[in-house]
């Protein structure tokens, strides 16, 4: 039948569905502020929608979830698949309806609860008598910055004459000279325009952050965005005016301070934590939070963390590769997501927002320093956005450097009593002997204990360079092509604790430093990275990405003013002690479709994809003396290797891969104007240990417009990493003030399956969530979400194995002090709620206040722990304990259970004043004894650290559009964490003041800044 007309019902909920949802919108109504939710007039409804550039179709779906009305139309006479924007906060539907249909040149008419659509003629356009003749005017709308906008609403005001920019931002209106342009599209300030003639119009509009900020992709792999209360999962969005409020000039600290779920901590004297920030989310490990660039995951460090602090046997992701400049956004999925991006995202996703703009930038300079007097350095950053071509392609360039000094916070030496009442001396254990060698020699100043510091405990020193680019560019028929990627060289100036000079000491090379010394532990990490890749979005609602890149870290490490003790004299005092590297190509490709209306829903989402990556793990060897054993090891007991940073050995040089391929569906569906749900699985296949399936389903009930509960369950994995378990480097760690040098085994070591110990294999975890979003009219929003996460099979490295005390060592692993490996030890559950709360109002064009509260309280246990195997229980000297109290308290204790972060900021006028406050809870340090109680098991001790508050302020004050200036300080009442007990072997002989086997909030005291920031402007023309 060619001539018949095709109507298509966008039908309402079923009858049982809408009562349930009356009832329960009764409950909630004094909670939720909502206007009632069935008016008589359903035009009079109030709406609160942000559709940016979607099809009318899918827009119109989304008021009927909204309102409950019914739309009817001819999707061939209205052009159901035309693109529009529309945003709304709090608006009649009316008021909706025609902002949305007059461009289009729509007609509606209500009939009972059904809003009829249809095509207008063009004898219903009346034309004022005492008018011109309208004139075509055509005009171009872009951002501020020059990027085209495509589905900008343009209406003629006063009347109903409008239009919509198409793909490349042009827009033809009937309009008379004289008249005013009302112009709006989602995510930018509104803006009028009056026509002074017929000349093409160049409008630019402005973004606005208070909007950006409330919409998120990430979480939904069809690309759905959505607000705060129509997420099904929690996701906090972080600005760059946020983040570089704090003072802060690296992202990770950024963030630190910011976000309550996220915890990011400096580490002293600590292994690779000098030169990789563990950072994490919920209290869970670094590794088991996965990181995205612009949604595509981001290779990790190179090397594992074995010193014992937070994420012992864990590896980071180093955030702090990237410069803060370079950053729209940061976005914190706090819900598990294995099931749609990946294996390692058990806790959540960090996803890194990069700058698009073009014909904008900003410079800045920021220098600071301690209360102390030391720590100062400076951070300089440039980015600019670069207009490509006429059809809005764009390059955004950002470069940084930082060069800062190190802090000193440890106490003057001094000797305490150890076991059997004697002392730990620089040149004999004897106090009264020691001390008057130290006066006679001179070597420590006036040989005083108390009154000097060999080792300095502080942050490290550092410079650092990074540049980064983002780059997109149309190609035509609908296809863009986008890259990012980048360089980042990071020297790290860290160090040792002191080496006496004791004839009898394991550590101390008389020979060469017969006062002792203290080994420096320089090194660089480099980092570098790009990625490339096509998208295309069709007309049918099909959009197409396709990717492939590359990112490598590595790590080069020194021994300098150092020591090989088995060697005597014939010792180098400088070593490098090798590379250790880690390389990842990922090659990827989504796909995703939105089905308006499929099978009586009011929205269907789907999208699917696969992704392939390859990881490589390299271990580089370093000087042969720095590994090499000397012939002092069999006749002194000397320690053999470079002191403070053992060489990678020859023997030990490592280049494995391993692949990875990933298949994943991903599903999202409007099922009722009230009711979503989403659900994901994926399949993945490793070659080196097999085949995982995780999966997601998450849902939110939407009880008003404005209140909603919202839930999950997740089935997630993380592999062991490639580092970890290929990782064959001997680590010289300091355990309750005890230098010891230890062998990590590969997991494909042939004699560890010969004592029964088994290759890591994934843990998997179990996921819930609930929670319940409010927003109260534009300025109030509130969530709240409890969770549990239940992982089986945790991967952690084991304690130190002493050879010589276990039998069945002594013959696989002659010339090896201690061992350690892999293993799947342990189960976990992690239980915790999330608070946000955020008060923003803009009374006028000068005054804005913006205040939030954000709180996470949360706790994790061993809820089981497997013993031994039986072969490594026979004949031994010790109990044989894989895990052990203090590596027991670094995954219970050891990071805050409890973070608040509360701020307010106010802009008057020029004035900019933001004023933060962040509680860190208490934390549990564990230590072996120095003597165990004679005929007890109690083999160790611990100490909680109180919780403390820390305030933060700046102002800044604008003096143009060009120029800014920020003054501030960071933690301005010098508030210091609670100090480790001086009788405790941890504090070193005052070489550790403060603790380092918990992560608080750092112990460098108040920090003080100012920074100038420069803003240019450049106005893009395009021919």
């Amino acid at each position: 039948m060619r001539n018949s007309v095709t109507l298509r019902f966008l039908k309402t909920p079923a009858r049982i569905i809408r009562q349930g949802l009356l009832i329960l919108l009764l409950l909630f109504n004094g909670v939720s502020h909502a206007r009632t939710a069935f008016a008589q007039n359903v035009l009079d409804k109030e709406v609160t929608i942000t559709c940016p550039a979607q099809r009318l179709d899918q827009v119109l779906a989304q008021l009927e979830t909204a309102t409950g009305a019914t739309f009817v139309f001819s999707p061939k006479l209205v052009g159901a698949d035309r693109m529009v924007s529309v945003s709304a906060r709090q608006e009649k539907l009316a008021a909706v309806l025609n902002t949305l249909l007059n461009p289009l040149r729509i007609n509606y008419e209500l009939v009972g609860n059904q809003i009829i659509l249809k095509n207008r003629k063009a004898a219903d356009i009346s034309t004022p008598a005492n008018t011109v003749t309208e004139s075509p005017i055509t005009g171009t709308v872009k951002s501020k910055s020059g990027e085209i906008l495509a589905g900008v609403n343009i209406l003629v005001k006063g009347t109903q004459r409008g239009a919509v920019t198409n793909a490349e931002g042009v827009f033809t209106i009937n309009a008379n000279v004289g008249d005013v342009l009302v112009v709006s599209f989602v995510g930018f300030t509104p803006l009028t325009v009056r026509v002074a003639d017929t000349s093409p119009l160049a409008i630019a509009l402005v973004e606005n952050a208070d909007m950006l900020a409330e919409v998120a992709v990430v979480g939904s792999r069809a690309g759905t965005a959505r607000t705060d209360v129509d997420r099904p999962v929690p996701v906090d969005i972080l600005s760059a005016k946020e983040l570089q409020s704090t003072g802060q000039t690296e992202v990770g600290q950024q963030v630190q301070f910011t976000s309550p779920s996220f915890n990011s901590t400096k580490n002293g004297i600590n292994g690779i934590a000098n030169y990789a920030d563990p950072a994490s989310l919920k209290g869970l490990s670094p590794d088991q939070m996965l990181v995205l660039i612009d949604g595509k995951r981001r290779h990790q460090f190179a090397a594992v963390q074995n010193n014992v602090t937070v994420g012992k046997g864990t590896v980071v992701t180093d955030l702090n590769t990237i410069p803060a400049l370079a950053l729209e956004r940061v976005e914190i999925l706090r819900d598990g997501a294995a099931a749609q991006y990946g294996s390692d995202a058990i806790a959540g996703i960090v996803n890194l927002a990069l700058k698009k703009t073009i014909g904008k930038g900003s410079a800045s300079i920021q220098y600071g320093g301690t209360s102390k007097g030391d720590g100062q350095g400076y951070t300089a950053g440039l980015n600019y956005g670069f207009g490509l071509g006429k059809k809005g392609g764009y390059l955004n360039l950002t470069g940084s450097y930082q060069d800062v000094k190190g802090t000193d916070r440890s106490d003057p030496y001094n000797p305490q009593p150890v076991a059997g009442g004697t002392y730990t001396g620089i040149y004999t254990n004897v106090a009264a002997t020691d001390q008057a060698l130290l006066k006679s020699r001179g070597y420590w100043g006036d040989g005083t204990y108390g009154s000097f510091s060999p080792t300095k405990y502080g942050s490290n020193a550092m410079k650092s360079g990074q540049i980064f680019y983002n780059l997109g560019v149309p190609l035509g028929g609908g296809w863009s092509l986008y890259s990012f990627g980048g360089y980042s060289s990071k020297k790290v100036f860290a160090q040792a604790f002191i080496r006496t000079a004791l004839a009898t000491g394991a550590t101390s090379n008389p020979d060469l430093y017969p006062d002792g010394y203290v080994p420096q532990l320089p090194g660089t990490s480099v980092d570098y990275s790009t990625l490339v890749g096509v998208k295309r979005a069709l007309p049918g609602g099909w959009s197409l990405d396709f990717s492939t890149g590359y990112g490598k870290n590595y790590l080069d490490q020194y021994a300098k003013n150092s020591s090989n003790a088995s060697m005597g004299a014939d010792s180098p005092k400088d070593f490098y002690a090798g590379r250790i590297g880690f390389g990842q190509s990922l090659t990827e490709a989504n796909i995703a479709k939105s089905f308006p209306k499929f099978a009586r829903t009011q929205s269907f989402n789907f999208a699917f994809g696969g992704q392939y990556r390859v990881d490589n793990f390299q271990l580089s060897a370093g000087d042969p003396a720095a590994y090499f054993t000397g012939p002092l090891s069999a006749t002194k007991n000397k320690t053999p290797g470079s002191q403070g940073r053992v060489g990678i050995d020859a023997a030990d040089v490592t280049n494995k891969s391993r692949s990875n391929l990933g298949l994943y569906v991903d599903v999202e569906s409007d099922l009722t104007s009230r009711l979503l749900l989403a659900a994901a699985v994926r399949y993945e296949n490793y070659s080196d240990f097999g085949s995982n399936v995780s999966g997601k389903l998450a849902s939110r009930l939407k009880l008003s417009d404005n209140f909603s509960l919202r839930g999950s369950v997740n089935k997630g994995f993380r592999a062991p990493l490639l580092q970890q378990i290929a990782n064959a480097a001997t680590t010289s760690t300091v355990q309750s003030g005890v230098i010891t040098s230890t062998k990590q085994l590969p997991s494909d070591d042939p004699r560890l399956a010969k004592v029964g110990i088994e290759a890591p294999k994934p843990e998997t975890s179990w996921n819930y969530n609930l929670g319940v979003t409010a927003q109260a009219g534009r300025n109030f929003l509130f969530t709240l979400d409890a969770y549990q996460i239940d992982i089986t099979d945790r991967i952690i490295i084991t304690e130190n194995l002493a050879v010589a005390n276990v039998a069945a060592l002594k013959p696989l692993f002659t010339g090896f002090r201690e061992i350690t490996f892999f293993t799947n030890q342990i189960n976990t559950r992690t239980k915790g709620v999330d608070l946000v709360v955020s008060y923003r109002n803009q009374f006028n064009s000068r005054n804005r206040l913006n205040a939030s509260l954000a709180l996470t309280v949360n706790e994790t246990k061993i809820t089981n722990a497997k013993g031994a195997p039986s072969a490594l229980q026979q004949d031994t000297k010790t109990a044989v304990i894989l895990i052990d109290t203090i590596s027991r308290g670094l995954i219970e204790t050891s990071q805050p259970h409890t973070k608040i972060l509360g701020s307010v900021a106010y802009q008057l006028g020029k004035l900019n004043v933001t004023l933060r406050g962040t509680y860190f809870g208490e934390v549990t340090a564990w230590e072996k004894l120095s003597k165990p109680n004679p005929g007890t098991s109690n083999l160790h001790q611990s100490q909680t650290f109180s919780g403390k508050t820390v305030f933060d302020l700046s102002v800044g004050y604008t003096f143009s559009k060009l120029l800014t200036l920020t003054v501030g300080g960071n933690n301005i009442t010098n508030v210091y964490p609670d100090r480790v007990y001086s009788n405790y072997a941890s504090y070193t002989n005052g070489q550790v003041p403060y603790t380092r086997n918990a992560n608080q909030f750092g112990f460098n005291g108040s920090y003080y800044y100012s920074t100038l920031q420069v803003n240019f402007n450049h106005k893009i023309e395009r021919r």
